[in-house]
């Protein structure tokens, strides 16, 4: 049975615009394409009842593959839709529909299916850097309350913070290091409330973009903190 979330993927320049402008019932979460392998473990994790994706960007080699990946996960009761500039707004439509119309204007082909059939022959780690969990509980500061960090890469982390966070926020994070804090700025990829049945308070789980400013300082202190070994990616 798919939950009430829509989960929503777009090219970075166009995310902004198709957020505003696409209308969807319950609860949407929105995704850049550099984050696609964050994006498919939520779905995964909240199976979602519309994944979503920005037409142009499910054209490239990397969103037909993510597109095939989505399909595999086989999401019971769970749609698959692109969407697309029409008549001067955003929607969705149907991957099989006879024309998408790109945001640029001119009407191209759909062309969802042929390179689904491509991306079968494409190994493709969508996952932009890897991931590391922490050897042990770490009590970040974000907005000036409490997170604990979940893992991390020089891109990005999961946290699970006290405070609420909404998707593209931009936030400031203390991370907590041997003498003194590492201070970084990020923004929001996703975020979501959970209250789990075995804890006394609710938290919001999240993932974040850390400023490339930041990625040197961020890998020296991967290595102090987390594992030898990345998390395997499960594509």
């Amino acid at each position: 049975m798919p939950s009430d979330i829509s989960i929503v993927i777009a090219d970075v320049t166009r995310l902004s615009a198709i957020r505003d402008g696409v209308r969807l019932a319950g609860r949407a979460m929105h995704f850049t394409g550099g984050n696609l392998g964050t994006a498919l473990e939520s779905i995964r994790t909240h199976q979602p009842k519309l994944v979503a994706i920005d037409a142009l960007l499910a054209r490239t080699p990397q969103g037909a593959a993510f597109v095939d990946r989505v399909e595999k996960l086989a999401v019971a009761g769970s749609d698959i839709r692109l969407i697309a500039k029409r008549d001067g707004g955003w929607v969705t439509m149907s991957r099989d529909s006879d024309l998408i119309v790109a945001a640029s204007g001119p009407a191209v082909v759909a062309a969802s299916r042929p390179p689904l059939v491509a991306a079968h022959k494409v190994a493709l780690n969508t996952r932009r850097a890897p991931r590391f969990l922490v050897r042990d509980p770490l009590k970040a500061v974000v907005e000036n309350g409490g997170a604990s960090l979940v893992d991390i890469s020089v891109l990005g982390a999961q946290i699970m913070s006290e405070p609420a966070l909404r998707p593209n926020q931009k936030i400031k994070v203390a991370l907590p290091d041997t003498d003194d804090m590492l201070h970084v700025t990020a923004h929001v990829a996703w975020s979501m409330f959970e209250k789990p049945t075995s804890a006394t308070e609710a938290h919001y789980r999240a993932g974040i973009e850390f400023a490339d400013a930041a990625q040197r300082a961020l890998e020296e202190y991967r290595r102090r903190h987390c594992s030898d070994e990345p998390i395997p990616y499960r594509g």
